[in-house]
């Protein structure tokens, strides 16, 4: 039976078991008691069974919670509800404006690069070879120092445009890169290498 024990005057007076504090509180009868020994439910002195008074004791019962962090705090999570709001929105008009990517894009443009800085690594063997012929060590090297700084300073021009273009890269790319580098060897590429 849940009823209040008795009422002495204004509702501050109103006082509960302890019993029915821990069913109102979902606690135990012995976690009461040590609330009363930490000073946060208060006894109701003018009881002799032992009541509590309800309404200090649920109020410092929550203050208490909320000073330690311990349950939910409805402003605290709608604050953090409405940061997670504004971000994701502020990162929808930076994907308008065109400072924000997709990280498929990113991959796609990357890839494109690379595989084509790739290629024209693997053809500078073949495009080099005729004319290395007949030189010293010195000379290949140097020869060879200079075509791998072209071929980087083409990375790095490409990159840029990519990064002023920075739309979807087009897969037809990748063939006609492999293709200009027949072209320029003057045929095909595996018939060089033998």
């Amino acid at each position: 039976m849940n009823t209040i024990s008795r009422v002495k005057g204004g509702l501050e007076f109103i006082s509960v078991s302890q019993k029915q504090m821990a069913a109102a509180l979902e606690l135990t009868p012995a976690r009461i008691n040590q609330l009363i020994d930490e000073g946060i439910i208060i006894r109701d002195e003018s009881s002799r069974v032992g009541e509590v008074m309800m309404l200090e004791s649920l109020r410092n019962f929550y203050l208490s919670k909320k000073a330690t962090g311990e349950g939910v705090n409805f402003w605290k999570e709608r604050a953090l509800h409405e940061k997670a709001k504004r971000e994701l929105a502020e990162l929808k008009v930076s994907e308008r404006r065109g400072e924000l990517y997709e990280a498929a894009t990113v991959e796609a443009v990357l890839t494109e690069l690379l595989i084509d800085f790739r290629n024209k690594l693997l053809g500078l063997g073949h495009r080099t070879a005729p004319r290395l012929a007949g030189l010293t060590v010195g000379e290949i090297c140097a020869e060879l120092d200079r075509e791998i700084e072209e071929l980087l300073n083409e990375l790095a021009a490409e990159s840029d445009e990519e990064r002023i273009r920075f739309g979807t890269p087009s897969a037809g790319n990748i063939e006609d890169t492999a293709e200009s580098e027949r072209v320029e060897l003057g045929g095909d590429v595996s018939a060089t290498a033998e």
